[in-house]
Formats: C-alpha cells, structure tokens, sequence
C-alpha cells in the first residue's frame, strides 16, 4: 500500500472554494485544482481568474477558487511525519509582493496564494492576476505576487 494518497474535493459552486483534505495523520506534500467552468465574455475571452490556489494553513490540505467558475481542488497527502512545514506570509501592498518564509534550515517545496483582493470591471470581468507564484530566489520561501490586487503566499517547507 502506498504512503502517499491523492484527495479530490469536492466541486465548488460558482465563485466558491473547493477544499481537499488529507485523511488524519497525513500532510500535504503538494496540491493544485481542475477549473469545471471557466467564465467568458460574449466574443469568447476567458475573463475569470484563478484567486485562491494554496495548501491551508494548517499544511493538511490544499484550497482552490475562481473569481466566478467553478473549480475541484486536489491535494496530494503523505503521512505526517514525512510531511512539509506550512508557513504563511504576510498581506501585501496593492500589486506588491507576499513572501512566506521557511523555518531556518528549510526549503520551500511547494506553495501558492490566497487573494485578498482581486479588481473586476463594471461587467464582472477580471482585471487582475496574479504575475508571480513561486518560491523565491534562495528558496528559503514561496512569493506571491498580483498585477493590481493584494495577496496572501503560503508555502510548505521541507
């Protein structure tokens, strides 16, 4: 039997989260989501965004969200004491960056961003995104980053 388990959530309604939870006694490793609907203009553009792709703060899980479609989170689980660290950063500026930073003599393995704001036009369209969702330089955390808006990183370190 294999010590790593995959976990599909649930399918969110428009607008709202899916969240994927580890069974007890196991942590997330790594996650990420499936977007069901995907909203579009009249002429076919895609205009919805992706606002919410982490793990929870608690690291026993992963969350997903579309500004307006629907989405299916994913979590991939490994027992916990094989499991990462979950750190979260702190609010950032309007269109500046979120770093969430790892213990001392750890790495960043995986992460992503919770959006604290996110910029639509009058018809509900988006204009924001997010333009940086990686670990940083040294690895020693996950940055996250919007084009307008403000973001929240969170990342697992190992």
């Amino acid at each position: 039997m294999s010590s790593v388990q995959v976990v599909v959530g649930p399918e969110s309604e428009p607008g709202q989260p899916s969240s994927a939870r580890c069974p007890e006694g196991m942590g997330a490793i790594n996650g990420g989501f499936q977007a069901v609907t995907f909203s579009r203009s009249g002429g076919g553009d895609p205009y919805d965004g992706v606002t919410v792709n982490a793990p929870f703060k608690d690291g026993k899980g992963w969350s997903a969200m579309l500004m307006t479609g629907k989405v299916i989170a994913r979590v991939v689980c490994v027992p916990e004491a094989q499991a990462p660290q979950a750190v979260v950063g702190q609010v950032s500026a309007e269109a500046g960056l979120s770093v969430a930073r790892c213990p001392a003599d750890t790495k960043a393995i995986a992460g992503g961003y919770v959006r604290e704001t996110w910029y639509k036009n009058g018809y509900g369209e988006s204009l924001d995104d997010i333009i940086v969702n990686a670990p940083n330089d040294s690895g020693s955390g996950w940055a996250a980053k919007q084009f307008q808006g403000k973001t929240v990183a969170r990342a697992l370190c190992s």
